[in-house]
């Protein structure tokens, strides 16, 4: 598959994923990913350029779930007892600026993108995220499963992650 399919293929994958998410829709949305999948969001420092150094272990993280743990947070989001999504925030994604990475093979593509994710709360409390995603993609026969996000979240504080990257 040429450059361009595959990117056009993954823009519509990533759109479909934030469908899933805006409709609520958090079980089909689990289903994207693989059984070792790490999905994390390292707290960042104010550094000078290049002196940020995100992949070393241990690193301090506003979450780092793997496929059981983020299970378990759905799973907590339906009992109706997580309090502050109850009830649910009004949640938009907007997916842009897909772009397959150099690092990429045939069956496992290493995807970059945008997103931004408005969460209103009860008409008083608006929250924007904006982060850069690092996807790692691999090609199962069921489709395209994900098993790393790294997100790189913008913000110097966040208060209250209750959205999904």
């Amino acid at each position: 598959m040429d450059r361009l399919s595959l990117r056009l293929e993954f823009e519509e994958l990533l759109i479909d994923e934030a469908w899933l998410l805006d409709t609520d829709q958090l079980e089909a949305w689990l289903e994207l990913f693989a059984n070792e999948l790490r999905y994390w969001a390292p707290v960042r420092a104010n550094l000078g350029r290049d002196a940020e150094h995100l992949h070393q272990p241990h690193l301090l993280a506003h979450f780092d779930d793997d496929r059981m743990t983020l299970g378990l947070r759905v799973a907590r989001l339906r009992t109706g007892m997580a309090h502050a999504e109850e009830p649910p925030s009004r949640i938009r994604h907007c997916v842009s600026n897909v772009k397959i990475l150099d690092d990429s093979t045939a069956d496992r593509v290493h995807v970059a993108s945008n997103v931004m994710i408005f969460r209103g709360r009860e008409g008083r409390d608006e929250h924007l995220f904006v982060a850069q995603r690092r996807d790692w993609w691999r090609r199962e026969a069921t489709g395209w499963r994900c098993s790393e996000r790294f997100v790189l979240v913008d913000h110097d504080v966040i208060e209250n992650i209750t959205v999904f990257f």
